[in-house]
């Protein structure tokens, strides 16, 4: 009898074990669609479309704002003839870069990436200072993404995984949006290419392929946001995840070109040791066969035409000033076609071109 009746309760734990489990999920998976907003992220928005077009795109702009608000896709498709994608997501580090790499490349044929170096990035010195820079696209990538599940270890370890189960833990809604909320997730708020949910006139807007158009200029000024280490440019954290980044392309025959936006000259020159982040990457390109084009030191000013008018805030772009931008950028990647040494495009310094062209921030 004794024998018998051991499995009896090893199958009734068994049992309590499973519904427990079942219940914890469907706890888990209710309070996810009750509280978290996912139908206005940008992320999840551009990630839909990135994976929708698998298999069509061949140019990648990767980075964190200072990308997906100045590199507009559909500039760059028709100056070009590309099928570009701007996979830029805000506060978006090295390793995030590098696992949209990652991902973009199992589902296209790419040929050339444009990884945008703005300078806080990498100066980070661990992804788990700015989780969410990672939920940003964790949450979003598919179950079956084995890079998912590696960014997030990378990142936090076992924790980062209760985030994955229950992101309700960093992007609840507030109350007051929760009934729009449940009847964007029960109608429309998913549908591919529906950008209503993250369009905010005179504010914002989501454009398509990962570009975000910004209204508006800055109020207060140019001050700086981080000053540069002169004998740490960059950290051991950006530029581990820059060289894997460059191993990868070159591995895969991609071409990887470093750029910058540009950023108001009056917010370099107010940036403490600025001068020495853009050596330290120029030095990294050199060493490694790239390209690095700043187009804050971009020659012709009065083409670029960056002004007050240009910039949402003290080193963003706004919608205005990333049209008068990615134009150049396009002329930059044709003159470079047409056999033009692209290095005679930049000055080779900030400080030369303050006191040769400085744009129309400067001195204010």
């Amino acid at each position: 009898m004794k024998s018998k009746a051991q499995p009896a309760r090893w199958g009734g734990r068994l049992g309590k074990a499973v519904a427990f489990a079942a219940i914890t999920v469907a706890l888990c998976l209710a309070f996810n669609f009750l509280l978290v907003d996912d139908v206005h992220s940008y992320s999840r928005v551009m990630l839909d479309e990135l994976y929708a077009q698998s298999g069509q795109i061949d140019t990648l702009f990767l980075g964190a704002s200072h990308c997906y608000r100045s590199f507009d896709p559909a500039v760059v498709d028709e100056e070009l003839g590309t099928h570009s994608f701007n996979a830029g997501t805000s506060q978006q580090l090295p390793d995030g870069s590098y696992y949209l790499l990652l991902e973009a490349a199992e589902h296209n044929d790419l040929d050339t990436v444009y990884l945008e170096m703005f300078y806080t990035g990498y100066n980070q010195q661990k992804s788990s200072d700015v989780p969410l820079a990672c939920y940003l696209l964790t949450d979003y990538m598919p179950a079956t993404s084995f890079n998912r599940y590696e960014y997030l270890w990378e990142m936090g370890g076992p924790a980062a995984f209760a985030d994955l189960i229950f992101p309700a833990r960093h992007t609840i809604a507030s109350p007051d949006e929760i009934p729009e909320l449940w009847i964007a997730k029960l109608t429309d708020g998913y549908e591919v290419g529906n950008y209503k949910y993250v369009t905010y006139p005179n504010e914002e807007e989501y454009r398509g392929n990962g570009f975000v158009y910004t209204y508006g200029v800055t109020p207060y000024g140019y001050g700086p946001i981080l000053e540069v280490d002169p004998q740490a440019p960059m950290s051991d954290f950006g530029l581990t995840y820059l060289e894997r980044i460059t191993e990868f392309c070159a591995e895969n025959e991609i071409r990887l070109v470093l750029v910058t936006a540009p950023v108001p000259n009056a917010f370099c020159a107010n940036t403490a040791n600025y001068q020495a982040y853009l050596s330290a990457v120029q030095d990294y390109a050199d060493a490694h066969g790239l390209e690095f084009w700043d187009f804050t030191l971009y020659r012709d000013a009065e083409n670029i035409n960056m002004d007050v008018d240009a910039f949402a805030d003290a080193h963003h772009l706004n919608g205005e000033g990333a049209e008068r931008f990615t134009p150049v950028f396009c002329d930059v990647v044709k003159a470079r076609e047409n056999g033009v040494p692209v290095e005679e495009l930049f000055f080779g310094s900030l400080e030369e071109k303050l006191a040769s062209a400085p744009d129309g921030t400067y001195g204010l």
